[in-house]
C-alpha cells in the first residue's frame, strides 16, 4: 500500500486575521458605564487603563545609575 501524503493549510483566524484592503476601521466609543468609572476614578485621583501614570513615570525616569569610582 503506497504511503498517503496529506496537504494541511491553515486558514486566517477571522478574529486576527487583518481587515481586507481599503476597510476603514473607526475606533469604538467607550461604553457608558466605563466612562462613568473612569471619571470616577480619576476624580478620586485613581490610575485609569490606557493613561499615563506621572507616579509611575517619576519613578522610573529616576533610576540611579552604577559608576566605578
Amino acid at each position: 500500500m503506497a504511503p498517503t501524503q496529506t496537504k494541511w493549510t491553515r486558514q486566517p483566524d477571522p478574529v486576527t486575521a487583518p481587515p481586507p484592503a481599503g476597510t476603514v476601521l473607526h475606533p469604538l466609543a467607550e461604553p457608558p458605564v466605563f466612562a462613568a468609572l473612569a471619571a470616577q476614578w480619576r476624580s478620586a485621583g485613581r490610575m485609569v487603563p490606557g493613561q499615563t501614570d506621572p507616579e509611575w513615570s517619576a519613578l522610573v525616569t529616576d533610576v540611579p545609575r552604577l559608576t566605578r569610582t
